[in-house]
C-alpha cells in the first residue's frame, strides 16, 4: 500500500509590498501594515492609498518647483537692482548689499533641493524682512509693485504648506514602504 505524503503548509508568507518574511497567521505585515491574507479589495485599497500618496505628493512637488522659482527669480530682480544702483546710480554700497542677497537667495533656492520647508520659510522671512527695512527707509516703497509682492508672497506661502505636506505624505509613504516614490 502506498503512503499519501503529508500536505505541508508553508509558515511563512512573503508580502507582496515590501518583501518582508512574516509568519502565515498574521493578518497584516508587521513592516508595512499590507493586508497579507487579506481580500483582493483590501489589498486593491492599500495600494490605492500609496497611488494617491504618490500623486498628492507630486502634487505637493510642483508647488515646492514654483516657491524655488520664485527664490530664483527674486535673486535675479535683486542682481539686476544692484547692478543698476551700482552703474547707473554710482551707489556701489547698494550694489554690494544687493549682490549679497542675491547670492543668499541663489544659497536658499540651492537649499529647497535638500529641505524645501526650511529653505522657503527663511526665503520668505528674508523676503518680508526686506520689505520691512524698506519702508522704514523710504515709506513709498511699501506700495511700488505691491501686486508683485503679493504674488511672491503667495507662492512662498503655497510652498511652506506643500512642504510641510510633502514631509507628512513621505512619512506615511515611509511606513507603508511603497518602494521608490
Amino acid at each position: 500500500m502506498e503512503e499519501i505524503p503529508e500536505v505541508v503548509k508553508p509558515t511563512t508568507i512573503t508580502c507582496e509590498n515590501c518583501q518582508a518574511i512574516s509568519p502565515t497567521d498574521l493578518k497584516f505585515c508587521p513592516k508595512c501594515s499590507f493586508p497579507l491574507s487579506g481580500t483582493d479589495q483590501e489589498k486593491s485599497f492599500f495600494r490605492g492609498r500609496i497611488s494617491s500618496r504618490k500623486a498628492l505628493l507630486r502634487d505637493t512637488e510642483k508647488k515646492i518647483k514654483s516657491a524655488k522659482t520664485a527664490i530664483l527669480v527674486l535673486a535675479g530682480l535683486v542682481f539686476l537692482q544692484g547692478m543698476i544702483l551700482g552703474f547707473v546710480a554710482d551707489d556701489f554700497a547698494g550694489m554690494i548689499v544687493n549682490l549679497v542677497i542675491s547670492l543668499l537667495y541663489i544659497i536658499l533656492a540651492q537649499w529647497a533641493t535638500h529641505n524645501p520647508f526650511g529653505a522657503i520659510l527663511t526665503a520668505s522671512i528674508v523676503y518680508v524682512t526686506l520689505i520691512i527695512v524698506n519702508a522704514f527707509v523710504d515709506p513709498s516703497t511699501i506700495f511700488g509693485g505691491i501686486i508683485v509682492k503679493v504674488i511672491i508672497i503667495g507662492v512662498f506661502i503655497k510652498g511652506i504648506r506643500s512642504a510641510q505636506e510633502a514631509q507628512i505624505v513621505m512619512k506615511d509613504l515611509e511606513k507603508l514602504n511603497a518602494g521608490s516614490y
